[in-house]
């Protein structure tokens, strides 16, 4: 896998209960200040019905760059 976009599009493909247990893993590489892990999960998979469903579309790792620019700032 070289990029994030391509990995993010490996791991959709799972099925969920594959895509949790990376969700978790990912979750629990993260430090201890960070949400309450039953609070992640149950966002990341309401964040995941709601790409299943196509309520919302999944944005490019371009896009999710573009994003979180700040001004003023190159990519």
């Amino acid at each position: 896998m070289s990029t994030v976009s391509d990995i993010i599009q490996a791991a959709l493909e799972l099925d969920r209960s594959d895509r949790a247990t990376v969700a978790l893993s990912m979750l629990d590489s993260l430090p201890d200040d960070a949400m309450e892990p039953d609070e992640i999960l149950a966002e990341a998979l309401r964040r995941d019905a709601e790409i299943e469903s196509g309520q919302v579309k999944e944005l490019s790792y371009e896009e999710f760059l573009a994003g979180i620019q700040r001004p003023g700032r190159a990519a």
